[in-house]
């Protein structure tokens, strides 16, 4: 029988303007962990990204990303020609 679904979060170059996120799921099944999924993402430090951290993540760690990141964006938001 398996647990509750578990993930863990590594910052990974996390700097003023941007910063890396790998996340691992883990399950416990029969008393072993298995490793589900990993995967990574980068977010700037924009409005657009600073959202997606705030939607993506849990509070503890955008608490920790906009502590280092400060209160306002460094980056802007990228510019998409069209017609």
């Amino acid at each position: 029988m398996a647990s509750k679904i578990t993930y863990e979060y590594t910052l990974e170059q996390l700097t003023t303007s941007s910063v890396n996120v790998l996340s691992i799921a883990r399950a416990k099944v029969d008393g072993k962990i298995y490793e589900l999924e990993r995967s990574r993402m980068c977010y700037a430090n924009s409005p657009t990204g600073r959202q997606q951290v705030s939607e993506a993540l849990p509070e503890n760690i955008v608490n920790v990303i906009l502590a280092m990141w400060g209160d306002t964006p460094t980056v802007p938001d990228p510019e998409y020609g069209g017609d």
